[in-house]
């Protein structure tokens, strides 16, 4: 059925037609269809013009404006990553980081007193910290807040607020950190954070970037001793390596070599310091002697070079003398022979002058 434009307008739709083989439908839904087209028709007015471009337009940006508006969704942590923010902080605050000039230094700068009590930290400040701010996603303070609550750390505290931390007061300092640790050296001039230092390569080649993400998965994934936590510190060397500094001593050869024998962490490669630096002198040493005997090669051949340079000059010096006596002979014998030349011609002339002479003379005498 045929329905005027200004009533499609309007929402009413034309009734589509029945095909030959389709059975009818119900004589009460047919009248009702019909009776809903009979009123519209009776409300709507045969005058009534088109809706305006204008109006259209409207139309049409309020439904993409409806379309663009932002979902709602609800950020969602996994427990990894609440374990890596509260791993994050409390390496701010060890006792490596408080002996440490940078780390003493930038917690001292921070230092706020809440409700009598001194050395906290407003949790701003640790957003900002680069074993935090590097961690992604981005964390905020209530994802802060969230962590030091689904995972309590038992060296921290936190103030009546929620909005600062510290370090807590009966776990600083450790017992077995002295207090000048950065100048204790031992028999061996090995320092005393050096002794608990080793040098890691991660199965993900950009995990060193993040700090807190090695130190958590140490102690999630490594399987370190007790006495080795908690990690002290960790020390970017580039994205895929770092240096780790732990608590206890891994200088022992017998703890350091059962835990190496478990392979934990799987994939990584693990070292002490002390072997990582005696590999890394090693490598530059073979490096530097490559590199003498290249120079070597290379001086040798540019001498031999240069005696076949001297040798080639003076074979063409050589040549040259001949060439220059063998001109010099040339123009020798030119000039004898332009001078014999010189004087035949002469000769012969004084011969046609005395010829002369001596027929003038026969001349007169007959006279």
């Amino acid at each position: 059925m045929f329905v005027p434009r200004a009533l499609r307008l309007k929402g009413v739709k034309e009734t589509q037609k029945r095909k030959p083989n389709q059975p009818t439908g119900s004589d009460v839904t047919e009248a009702s269809n019909e009776d809903a087209l009979v009123q519209a028709m009776q409300n709507a007015s045969t005058n009534s013009a088109a809706p305006s471009p204008a109006a259209q337009s409207e139309e049409h940006l309020n439904e993409t404006k409806a379309s663009k508006k932002p979902k709602t969704t609800t950020t969602t942590t996994s427990s990894e990553y609440l374990a890596q923010l509260v791993a994050g902080i409390e390496l701010i605050f060890t006792d490596y980081a408080h002996q440490d000039k940078e780390g003493a230094k930038w917690l001292e700068e921070r230092y706020r007193t809440v409700d009598g009590e001194e050395k906290f930290i407003h949790l701003t400040a640790i957003l900002e910290h680069p074993n935090i701010s590097t961690l992604k996603p981005q964390a905020t303070q209530p994802l802060l807040r969230q962590a030091l609550q689904d995972i309590p750390s038992s060296t921290l505290d936190i103030s009546p607020s929620g909005f600062y931390i510290r370090r807590r007061p009966s776990t600083y300092p450790a017992p077995f950190v002295p207090p000048n640790s950065f100048s204790v050296v031992d028999d061996e001039g090995l320092s005393f954070w050096d002794q608990r230092t080793i040098y890691v390569e991660p199965h993900i080649r950009h995990l060193c970037k993040t700090p807190a993400k090695v130190a958590h998965w140490l102690k999630e994934h490594g399987q370190l001793r007790t006495k080795w936590l908690p990690v002290q510190a960790v020390h970017t060397l580039y994205n895929s390596c770092a240096f780790v500094v732990l608590s206890g001593s891994v200088m022992h050869e017998d703890q350091w070599g059962k835990w190496r024998a478990a392979g934990k962490p799987e994939d990584w490669k693990v070292m002490t310091k002390v072997e990582n630096l005696r590999r890394t002198e090693e490598y530059e040493k073979l490096v530097r002697g490559s590199r003498v005997e290249a120079g070597k090669q290379r001086q040798g051949s540019r001498g031999e070079d240069g005696q076949g340079d001297v040798r080639d000059a003076l074979s063409a010096g050589a040549a040259g003398d001949d060439e220059q006596a063998a001109s010099k002979k040339k123009k020798r014998k030119r000039g004898k022979s332009a001078a014999g030349a010189a004087h035949d011609e002469a000769d012969t002339e004084a011969g046609e002058v005395a010829s002369s002479g001596d027929g003038e003379r026969s001349i007169k005498r007959r006279a």
